[in-house]
């Protein structure tokens, strides 16, 4: 999925992975998780990637692995300028934790070309 970098895209991009969910057989409880995680890396690079006025996208890749446990393999990229987190964030910031508590094995890379942000999410056992 490609979306502009726009708040307004974040309801199309949960519509999309639910569709997709259910096209793959996603338990409906991973689809929740996978729903707000892919919700919060878009809303990061919609936030921190460009600028007030640019017109940047946000693409989302999501892979189903057979395995033990199955999971939803899931990539976020943009193509702005990373910028360094403030010394203090107040209440906001909180993101990145909320996809280390519903996801494993996230990376995120930052490069001159833009930010990824990966992960997978397991179904339960």
């Amino acid at each position: 999925m490609r979306h502009r970098a726009h708040a307004v895209e974040l309801g199309r991009i949960r519509g999309d992975i639910g569709r997709w969910a259910r096209q793959t057989g996603v338990p409906e409880d991973v689809t929740i998780d996978l729903q707000l995680a892919v919700g919060e890396a878009v809303a990061n690079g919609v936030e921190h990637a460009y600028g007030d006025d640019a017109d940047g996208t946000v693409e989302v890749e999501m892979e189903l692995r057979d395995g033990r446990p199955p999971a939803v393999l899931v990539r976020v990229a943009d193509r702005g300028a990373w910028r360094p987190e403030p010394e203090s964030p107040g209440f906001r910031g909180r993101g990145l934790l909320m996809i280390e508590r519903l996801a494993r094995r996230v990376r995120v890379q930052c490069s001159p070309g833009g930010t990824e942000v990966c992960f997978e999410i397991p179904f339960p056992a």
